[in-house]
């Protein structure tokens, strides 16, 4: 009968001088490495999915509560992953809740509590786009590129976007004009199409803003598209897969 051979874990002491303390294999894995993360490819497919019901959210009262939902889903979970201060996190968290919760008021009554709840939302989302660039930042630094810092690239590229369509839309809100130049333009779905036209410069030019503030916003979200593509998504994909060959 063959016996199975007896496993030496890692954190098993020995004293110093025995000569199993030197054959004992370094089996140490790092707190990083224990740690088990969600992955920016879960945020990502929460991003892609926002962006689909955030397009449609003025249509239908559903769709609305369900942008609400995955806007908190992905403000939580891109702050976790990014290892944000617990303090912070949890500030940020709690803070993003109760705006949430003033939504639903807001949407119903309008004046002043509206104001408050875009302009918070305007602030809070912002931070999302920061963490992930911080923390793939950091990632690089001490590991380099591998898939988890291009697909948080990724998701920071595409919350960019999403971001300034929703930008657009306070500005209409609040201004109680229409952005666009174009009459009867104005639609969240719209607002979401113009915003990604621009960020990747294709510039169709079917839809234009109105104001001189919008047309700003618009120059600096095409700016902020090319140096992110040319710059820091092209450079790090260029990495990994030069690291893969």
């Amino acid at each position: 009968m063959i016996r199975s051979r007896k496993l030496y874990t890692a954190d098993r002491n020995y004293p110093a001088g025995d000569p199993m303390a030197e054959r004992q294999p370094n089996l140490v894995i790092s707190g990083s490495e224990r740690r088990i993360r969600p992955g920016y490819a879960w945020l990502l497919c929460m991003i892609l999915c926002f962006l689909v019901v955030s397009g449609f959210e003025d249509r239908n009262l559903l769709l609305w509560a369900a942008g609400i939902f995955l806007k908190i889903a992905i403000f939580v979970l891109a702050l976790h992953i990014s290892d944000v201060g617990r303090k912070y996190f949890l500030a940020a968290v709690s803070l993003a809740l109760i705006v949430a919760g003033a939504s639903v008021p807001a949407r119903m009554f309008h004046g002043g509590l509206e104001v408050i709840v875009l302009l918070t939302w305007s602030v809070l989302m912002l931070l999302v786009p920061f963490a992930i660039l911080r923390k793939i930042g950091k990632e690089f630094e001490e590991e380099g590129v591998d898939l988890e810092v291009v697909l948080g690239a990724l998701c920071a590229y595409l919350f960019i976007g999403a971001y300034f369509a929703f930008l657009y839309d306070v500005m209409a809100r609040l201004s109680e004009s229409p952005f666009f130049a174009q009459p009867g333009a104005d639609s969240k779905l719209n607002y979401l199409y113009f915003s990604f036209v621009t960020l990747t410069t294709m510039g169709y030019g079917d839809i234009t803003p109105v104001s001189p503030i919008a047309r700003m916003l618009a120059i600096l979200e095409a700016v902020t598209g090319v140096l992110y593509l040319s710059v820091l998504v092209a450079r790090l994909v260029t990495l990994y897969t030069g690291r893969q060959a």
